[in-house]
């Protein structure tokens, strides 16, 4: 099913982003085309169309990225998109739809810096349309630098691999910027004008700054998504091992209550078979109740209360009839989660050290109820009562239950074994509704 999802995300992404460049380059296809015609007719019409097809395709191209960008970091902090490494400066360079909009781009000043300026009779409009060059030589070797850098190092170069290239790279285009005015002054000596001087390395680091601050930020958000990355891995992890945990804790449970339940089949054999098969029968409707679920980590209360009803039945055919029962649980708590075998771990600890030890009749009460926001399971026995049985267990099914609501509910949850003051022990387990209500 994830993998469906994931697949119909990047077609909708691909769609997407087709029809994001249709809009960017059709319109510049088209204005281009109407300046072609009208030059034929009125250069200066044919001049103010073409500049419209530049200024879309240079303000196109800056608001595409930026917002490509924005929407892979929007995704990628609800967690269902692109990888974060995939976010950046240096990614735009790896597209090749992205070079090829900057060829298309660096193509078109070159034509508008070589045709129209000797073809206008203004002075500083021509001025003007040399600036086109001036933004060919200002930025043409700081992309080349960033197409080197993303090919070498990727989405997520430092920022001082980066300047090691970027600051050559200004060098280069400060010195291009000085031989092209060079060569302007001869060629176009009345178009030349001292703002054209200062414009080349102004736009070259105007570019530099942008592009150090635009990395700068890049470098910040994918640090803040490594962090958010890291703690999604820490805490699956630590969901693993608890799962891990429970796992080994409920292998210890269930051996547990099989080997007395088989010891009792075993002795009722000796003297008494219609017991034992009465027995046997209530051990295999315990394990149909019981085996779909003893693998999972979580239950229902309806359910263990139905397996804990079954474990009785068997404890109560074992002792002669002598135990008595009483199971209380409303209808509206029998859908709420509860981890499985813990009720049927507390009921066999009261009848094996309290019940069972007590000559007569004894009585069993099984209760589950809600105390605010919590839902509290109890097991109390009128049996032998704490340190009265002749025997003590090795505690093992009381620590697995501890050790159990801890990784499942931490600190919210307990487990208390209190003795009553007219004899017997109450067991009782308290864990948060709202956990179990999720």
């Amino acid at each position: 099913m994830q993998v469906e999802m994931d697949v119909d995300w990047a077609a909708e992404a691909l769609k997407q982003q087709r029809s994001k460049i249709r809009w960017l380059w059709i319109p510049v296809a088209l204005l281009s085309g109407l300046a072609l015609a009208l030059g034929n007719f009125n250069v200066g019409w044919g001049l103010l169309v073409l500049g419209l097809a530049t200024l879309w395709a240079v303000l196109g191209t800056i608001g595409y990225s930026l917002l490509e960008g924005l929407y892979v970091i929007g995704s990628g902090l609800r967690g269902y998109g692109p990888d974060y490494r995939a976010v950046g400066l240096f990614s735009y360079y790896k597209n090749r739809k992205t070079l090829l909009a900057n060829v298309v781009g660096y193509v078109v000043l070159l034509a508008v810096g070589i045709v129209f300026p000797g073809r206008v009779e203004d002075p500083e409009l021509g001025s003007l349309l040399l600036g086109a060059l001036q933004c060919v030589v200002s930025g043409l070797p700081l992309d080349f630098a960033n197409l080197f850098i993303a090919r070498r190092w990727g989405d997520s170069p430092s920022m001082r691999k980066a300047l090691a290239l970027w600051l050559p790279a200004v060098a280069v285009a400060l010195l291009a910027h000085w031989l092209l005015m060079d060569l302007l002054s001869y060629w176009h000596p009345t178009l030349v004008f001292p703002a054209n001087w200062w414009a080349g390395p102004v736009m070259t680091f105007g570019f530099l700054f942008l592009m150090i601050g635009l990395h700068h930020s890049t470098l910040r958000w994918q640090h803040r998504l490594a962090q958010a990355n890291q703690r999604a891995d820490e805490a699956d992890t630590a969901r693993r091992l608890a799962e891990a945990k429970l796992a080994v804790l409920q292998a210890q449970i269930e051996p547990h209550f099989l080997y007395n339940t088989l010891a009792t089949v075993q002795y009722l054999l000796k003297g008494e078979p219609g017991a034992a098969d009465f027995l046997l029968t209530q051990l295999i409707r315990y394990l149909r109740l019981a085996m779909p679920s003893m693998r999972q980590f979580s239950s229902t209360l309806g359910r263990e209360f139905e397996l804990t009803d079954a474990y009785l039945q068997i404890a109560r055919l074992r002792m002669g009839g002598r135990l008595s029962v009483d199971l209380d649980l409303s209808t509206e708590l029998e859908a709420i989660e509860f981890p499985p075998l813990v009720l049927q771990t507390l009921a066999e600890n009261a009848i094996k050290h309290g019940v069972e030890p007590k000559t007569g009749p004894v009585r069993l009460i099984v209760n589950a109820r809600r105390s605010g926001a919590e839902l509290i399971v109890s097991v109390q026995d009128d049996g032998v009562g704490l340190g009265g049985a002749p025997t003590h267990g090795s505690g093992t099914g009381l620590q697995n239950i501890r050790g159990r609501l801890q990784a499942i509910y931490g600190e919210r949850a307990r487990l208390s074994i209190a003795g009553l003051p007219q004899g017997g022990v109450l067991a009782s387990v308290s864990i948060p509704l709202d956990k179990t209500q999720d």
